[in-house]
């Protein structure tokens, strides 16, 4: 089963608000050293949320380039506009999938995608689209989540395996970065690094990247079939305690392939 996390109304806010984290801001500054825009450049964000990495991108690409962003969710694309409205004409927001790519071939000199094709279920049809928006020499940077890569402390364990079972069902591929090397290939692309980030919380606060995490998962069980609704909120409950005690731990790991569309 995959009943995947709709990022709309009051989660699309909590999602705007998570991306103050050190851990997001962190993840960004990561995305731009890899993504190595110049001025003039135009940069297409695949899955651009609350535009935060794009209003980033803006000082880059300079007076004469642009930036595009694309998603699925009008409620992060409101708050993106908003975010980006300073920057005028040379950023534009669209309604669209990363299956199907409203822009026209070779449009771009970079594009990037952080935390989106994990959701994808046509991964292959989602990766030959980057592909074919991209110019010759293009570059692009892709992050997705290995969710088994998760240390997250409880003295429930059990408890602690079912309820991350359940959460992996609210993405396509829980395990994404595993394959996504040889599918990267496969659709073109020239592979040239792989990093990686880690997010490590001894806290559990607003500040905390897990913090709302806890928050974006108990909102994703309530509506799953197989959860128990008491068992997720004694979940929840416990690792409020945890913090309390000082005896929080959360650890979460990420990978970012920077690739290579072959040409120029």
């Amino acid at each position: 089963m995959t009943a995947l996390l709709r990022f709309d109304g009051e989660r699309a806010c909590e999602a705007d608000i998570e991306a103050h984290t050190p851990e997001m801001r962190g993840q960004r500054q990561h995305l731009l050293r890899q993504l190595a825009v110049t001025p003039g450049q135009r940069v297409l964000d695949v899955g651009c949320g609350p535009g935060y990495l794009i209003s980033e991108l803006v000082d880059p690409v300079g007076p004469d380039g642009a930036v595009c962003g694309i998603d699925i969710s009008a409620s992060m694309l409101d708050l993106a506009r908003a975010r980006c409205a300073p920057a005028g004409p040379r950023v534009n927001l669209v309604a669209g999938r990363c299956e199907e790519i409203p822009f026209p071939d070779a449009s771009f000199d970079a594009a990037v995608s952080s935390q989106v094709y994990e959701y994808v279920g046509a991964i292959e049809r989602a990766l030959a689209e980057l592909y074919r928006v991209l110019r010759p020499g293009g570059r692009a940077v892709i992050l997705d989540t290995d969710w088994d890569s998760l240390v997250w402390h409880s003295d429930d364990r059990p408890r602690m395996r079912r309820v991350l079972t359940l959460w992996e069902d609210h993405v396509a591929d829980p395990r994404l970065p595993r394959r996504l090397g040889p599918l990267l290939q496969e659709a073109g692309f020239i592979e040239e690094s792989l990093t990686t980030l880690t997010f490590l919380n001894r806290r559990c606060h607003r500040d905390a990247y897990s913090y709302w995490q806890v928050g974006f998962i108990e909102a994703f069980l309530a509506g799953h079939p197989r959860a128990d609704p008491e068992e997720t909120r004694d979940w929840a409950r416990e690792l409020r305690e945890l913090d309390a005690a000082g005896q929080y731990f959360f650890s979460l790991g990420r990978y970012a392939f920077t690739v290579v569309k072959p040409g120029d």
